[in-house]
């Protein structure tokens, strides 16, 4: 537990839930052991109850740990191998169709997220927007970098919107959104990207719902196509589009 630090950035339970779930993954929390009580893990992460709270019960939907009541939660016996593959994706998305169901996802949720927002953004957005996109030019040979100015781009679309569910199932779900980058980036490369995101800016300037709708479903069905002619996991083409 040593190398817990407390937490002090946005997004507190996905990251504390990060953390947790490392510990089990890791074999830190063996199958049977009990969890820190809360007001300790309140303490270890310098966050509430009401945090610890949500992470614990993202690892009980994960089947990670059970909370038996009056007595704790406990890690539960699991198979790694069987949590990648078919438990939930959250931890490393390694097959095309899967990647592609997770894109599907994307295609539709994330039209109607930039037809919300194309209405209620404002200029500061925009040049949040214009900052993540010079980040993905800059680091098109910076693996991590690129990837997370991706997500910091989509993620701030979807808080445009105002709309808390949206918000809220955005964030539940950011594992998997971040390990299909991750595996788009590695199928593909960085640079497929880069123009739709220009595109899309330059739309959201503009005002305009329908191109901004068409070019977010564009984006992301390019991306299917692409992968669909033959993607594979044998390395990393960032040069290429």
């Amino acid at each position: 537990m040593s190398d817990i630090q407390k937490i002090k950035t946005k997004s507190l339970r996905s990251q504390v839930y990060g953390k947790l779930k490392e510990q089990v993954v890791k074999g830190v929390w063996k199958e049977g052991d009990k969890l820190p009580p809360e007001h300790k893990l309140c303490d270890m992460f310098g966050v509430s109850r009401v945090t610890i709270r949500g992470a614990i019960q993202q690892l009980e939907i994960l089947g990670l740990v059970e909370t038996k009541h009056g007595e704790g939660t406990f890690v539960k016996k699991f198979s790694l191998a069987e949590s990648v593959d078919s438990l939930h994706p959250l931890m490393r998305i390694q097959k095309n169709h899967e990647l592609i169901t997770v894109l599907e996802y994307r295609k539709i949720i994330e039209k109607g997220i930039i037809g919300l927002a194309v209405g209620k953004i404002g200029p500061e957005d925009i040049a949040f927007l214009e900052e993540t996109y010079a980040a993905m030019e800059r680091d098109v040979l910076h693996k991590t970098g690129y990837i997370e100015a991706d997500l910091a781009f989509h993620r701030r679309l979807a808080e445009i919107t105002g709309n808390s569910i949206i918000i809220k199932v955005n964030e539940f779900i950011s594992g998997i959104l971040s390990s299909a980058m991750n595996d788009v980036v590695h199928l593909l490369g960085r640079s497929i990207g880069i123009p739709w995101h220009r595109k899309i800016i330059n739309a959201l300037k503009r005002g305009n719902k329908g191109e901004c709708e068409a070019l977010m479903e564009e984006h992301i069905e390019e991306t299917i196509r692409a992968i669909e002619r033959g993607g594979n996991f044998e390395g990393d083409s960032s040069g290429t589009g």
